[in-house]
Parts: structure tokens; C-alpha cells; sequence
């Protein structure tokens, strides 16, 4: 958040990976909370719940590592750019010759 300062809010695609990246750490942090409770009071349930949680724990560090690699090698300024194309009408001919709308007055 420090890199981008106070644009970070004009910044949206960086928000949101910055929100899932959030949302996935809480996610382990439940699945862990869950996991260490079973342990103790189900010793047999707690140790296959403890693996489940060490798997997702595993897969889900890999989506946060995706999404902070994301940060900086992304596609946003080309996406916006062709975003503000589209909004412009500028790619209108993608659309001819797909669907035929009739007249609902014919």
C-alpha cells in the first residue's frame, strides 16, 4: 500500500488483488483455527483435519504469491487503455455479423 500511496483507491485492479490476498490469509487462518481444534478434542479427526489444512494452506500461498507477483507484472495500463476504447466505441465492428436483433415493432 506504501508503494502506490494515497491513488491506491484509483488503482482498482491493485485493490482487489490486495483484498483477495487478504481474504485468502484469513481463509488459512480459519481452516487452521478449525484444524487445531478438532486436533484437540479429536485426536483422530484432528490429525487428517490438520493435513487437509496444511494442503489448503499450501494452495492458497500459491494464489498469494500469484497475486503479489501480479502487483508488478500485469496487464492493467493495456486493459485500461482498451477499456476506454470500448467505452469510445471504438471496437463496434466486433459486433457486427453475431447477432441479428428484429424489430419488436415489425
Amino acid at each position: 500500500m506504501m508503494r502506490f500511496g494515497p491513488k491506491l483507491e484509483y488503482r482498482q485492479a491493485v485493490l482487489f488483488r490486495l483484498v483477495d490476498v487478504g481474504a485468502e490469509l484469513f481463509a488459512m487462518a480459519a481452516t487452521c483455527a478449525r484444524a487445531e481444534w478438532l486436533r484437540k478434542s479429536d485426536p483422530a479427526a484432528g490429525r487428517r483435519a490438520v493435513d487437509l489444512a496444511d494442503l489448503f494452506c499450501r494452495q492458497a500461498r500459491g494464489r498469494v504469491d500469484a497475486k503479489f507477483r501480479e502487483l508488478s507484472h500485469n496487464a492493467d495500463t493495456r486493459t485500461y487503455r482498451l477499456a476506454q476504447e470500448v467505452l469510445q466505441s471504438e471496437h463496434r465492428w466486433l459486433e457486427r455479423g453475431m447477432v441479428e436483433l428484429s424489430d419488436p415493432q415489425t
